[in-house]
């Protein structure tokens, strides 16, 4: 028995999908599990002990024969390379002889780009959804929910463990990760500078904790100015998986719907995070947190930009976050 993943992206959509794995192994035992992914994808799925093969798009001649293919992307050409794989069986996206992206019923490709009901009742469908990711893709694989499959090698740990000691943090201290920004595309996502001096504010004078200031580069100027105006260290730039391994020096992680929550989740972390113009129903916390947003009936448009002068992320006050930080806190 031989499966083929086929995801590329994004990354944070990428670690999500390995709660698949281990419902595949004990539904199929299969000798054979690939999965085609891209660079950026592939960096997050090494020293996966559920794969056989990572195979980069650039590489997908390499990909063979399979009793299972996977398709859960909705691009046109990675679903004509699906349906194109010599295979038994195709479960989610693919294109058909016409030329059209199909896909195997699926109520979570009925919410997609792709959705047979059009893009409108989509979105509908999306905003009333209550299943998380993982439950949809229980529902079109046939499997049990899983875990996310994720981890640090000791020397990707070590190298966490230096980066935070050289921002002169104590190993005896509570580190409390701050991951406000959310990246170019999803602006919508990311509490305001003004929000997020606040809440480390609040964090430092009333927990005492140590705010570790988190992000990528598209937060580079963002966090310098947040570790100026706030005193807190700023863990700077680094590669996916080193910034995984900072992440697991904290001991609760407060986050955007970002990659950071990904790897929050992925690590077990307490988490308190909070939403926007995404849906807070999609993402499955495991137990580990808190979901926080701003109650306004508006949210889930998925919006890259919004004409209200007092949105979904403005109304989200500090206290609010600091709240659920507090609670959090406590559990550690």
């Amino acid at each position: 028995m031989r499966i083929l993943i086929v995801k590329l992206g994004a990354i944070g959509d990428v670690i999500r999908t390995t709660s698949v794995l281990a419902g595949l192994k004990a539904k199929y035992q299969p000798d054979n599990i690939d999965w085609l992914t891209s660079k950026s994808g592939k960096a997050v799925l090494l020293n996966n002990p559920y794969l056989s093969r990572i195979i980069l798009w650039q590489e997908r001649d390499q990909t063979g024969e399979y009793d299972l293919v996977i398709g859960l992307e909705d691009e046109l050409e990675i679903c004509q390379f699906v349906a194109s794989i010599k295979a038994n069986k195709i479960l989610g996206a693919y294109a058909n002889k016409q030329g059209q992206i199909v896909y195997t019923p699926s109520a979570w490709f009925d919410m997609s780009v792709i959705s047979r009901f059009g893009l409108e009742k989509a979105n509908q469908l999306k905003k009333a959804n209550k299943k998380t990711f993982q439950q949809h893709m229980a529902d079109l694989l046939g499997v049990q929910v899983g875990n996310y499959v994720f981890s640090l090698t000791p020397e990707e740990i070590e190298y966490g463990k230096k980066a935070v000691k050289d921002l002169g943090i104590g190993a005896k201290e509570k580190v409390i990760g701050i991951n406000t920004g959310a990246g170019k595309r999803w602006q919508l996502k990311s509490l305001s500078i003004e929000q997020t001096i606040d809440l480390i504010n609040m964090i430092k004078k009333k927990l005492g904790a140590v705010c570790l200031i988190l992000g990528g580069e598209d937060e580079k100027e963002r966090n310098e100015l947040l570790s100026k105006e706030t005193g807190m260290p700023n863990a700077g730039i680094h590669n996916l998986r080193h910034f995984a391994s900072i992440i697991y020096q904290t001991g609760l992680l407060v986050s955007s719907d970002s990659l950071a929550m990904h790897f929050g989740i992925a690590l077990a972390k307490r988490l308190v995070i909070f939403f926007g113009p995404t849906s807070s129903a999609e993402i499955e916390l495991y137990g580990l947190g808190a979901k926080i947003d701003s109650g306004m009936e508006c949210l889930v448009c998925y919006k890259k930009q919004c004409d209200k002068k007092a949105n979904c992320i403005t109304n989200l006050a500090a206290e609010k976050l600091f709240q659920s930080v507090e609670q959090e806190a406590e559990k550690l």
